[in-house]
């Protein structure tokens, strides 16, 4: 037998193998015999092969991401509150074990504590962004706001070297967990860590807790709150962190969220100088921009606007900055308000943007909201 001959043989050996496991395998599953109860585990070989094919998938779809500065303690802190809500239950945390429901799954949710070091930052957020299929791992619920999956990013660079101490001030926003009664435990249990604790984030007691991220709610009129919150509960606002939380919300405890902070008086900002570039912001939100068409910012947001808008005063110029590049970019074009913003911020030069954000975080806002004929209307 020639070479040739002999290489032909060989090739229709290997052929005729794998056509033979394809069709057992074909077998095995049409009639049922392979056991797909989480409660067995996988082949070792099944192990390796599913590690392998989401290691090499994952570093592929992550070779283009480019990470931020990830030790930024105000996006650790927003990631620190989105965790505990969010992935603690599955994945565990300092002093705060997984529960044994997630224990039981196949496969079982990573222990990121030890796990996290093992992959890059942006094979991180590729992971935390997009989910893993056949793992219970799901997507961010919107995959547009990068910028809220970097900040659970830069709480998983932290994570492995927190003590039980630091994972919860950061994650409880120095919030303490109320004592409960046993009758209480027994009626509605013991969870202290729902998913919709507004006050971890927005407002804290503690000073220093609250992320520059994040708005400041104190104040604000109820129908604006309201509004906001409906438009995150349908969609129209788009955010990975605040659609679940506030999913879990009715209409009554919208109305009764809204009502309670629209009550308490504004937060105090941090002093900030006058200097050139707040000077300009002032410019721009007292008389706006000539040049580009802009309208002066305290048009709809002064003292005496439309409830439905909101007070910028004493707000954090990063947290109002991030808003500012969102609308410019489009990306919250689901409300009338924003369809009008996006319109106003693409007008706006990066330069102005930071004017604009500095001026209104200098300017403190009044002890109580100031009353207005259309702030008595909106209620």
């Amino acid at each position: 037998m020639g070479a040739h001959s002999r290489a032909w043989c060989s090739v229709m050996t290997a052929a005729g193998a794998l056509g033979a496991a394809g069709l057992a395998a074909i077998m095995i599953m049409a009639g049922g015999i392979y056991d797909i109860g989480a409660s067995k585990p996988h082949f070792a070989v099944t192990y390796w092969l599913l590690d392998f094919a989401k290691r090499r998938s994952i570093e592929t779809q992550s070779f283009m991401i480019r990470a931020p500065r990830l030790d930024d303690p105000d996006m650790i802190t927003l990631g620190a509150a989105h965790y505990l809500g969010g992935c603690r239950q599955c994945h565990g945390a300092p002093g705060a074990p997984r529960n044994p429901i997630a224990s039981s799954m196949l496969p079982q949710p990573a222990d990121l504590v030890r796990v996290a070091p093992t992959w890059t930052s942006p094979q991180l957020f590729w992971i935390v962004r997009n989910g893993l299929k056949y793992t219970g791992m799901p997507a961010w619920p919107d995959v547009t706001r990068e910028d809220e999956v970097w900040a659970l990013v830069a709480f998983l660079r932290a994570l492995p070297t927190m003590s039980r101490e630091q994972y919860a001030r950061l994650s409880a926003g120095g919030l303490a967990p109320p004592q409960r009664s046993g009758r209480e435990i027994a009626e509605f249990g013991a969870e202290a860590e729902a998913l919709s604790r507004c006050g971890r984030c927005h407002d804290p007691p503690a000073p220093g807790a609250a992320s520059a991220l994040v708005p400041r709610l104190a104040g604000q009129s109820r129908a604006y709150l309201e509004l906001a919150l409906r438009d995150y509960a349908e969609g129209r606002r788009a955010s990975g962190v605040m659609r679940p939380v506030v999913a879990e919300l009715d209409n009554e405890s919208i109305a009764i969220l809204a009502r309670y902070y629209g009550e308490l008086p504004p937060m105090r900002g941090a002093a900030m100088p006058e200097d050139a570039g707040v000077k300009r912001g002032r410019t721009i939100a007292e008389r706006g921009d000539l040049e580009t068409g802009a309208p002066p910012c305290l048009a709809c947001h002064g003292a005496t606007s439309a409830a439905t808008f909101p007070r910028l005063d004493g707000q954090s110029a990063r947290y109002l900055e991030s808003q500012l590049r969102f609308l410019k970019a489009g990306q919250r074009m689901g409300s009338i308000q924003s369809k009008i913003m996006t319109v106003i911020a693409a007008r706006l030069s990066d330069e102005q943007i930071d004017s604009v954000t500095r001026y209104f975080a200098s300017v403190q806002p009044p002890a109580k909201p100031a009353p207005s004929a259309h702030h008595a209307k909106g209620r």
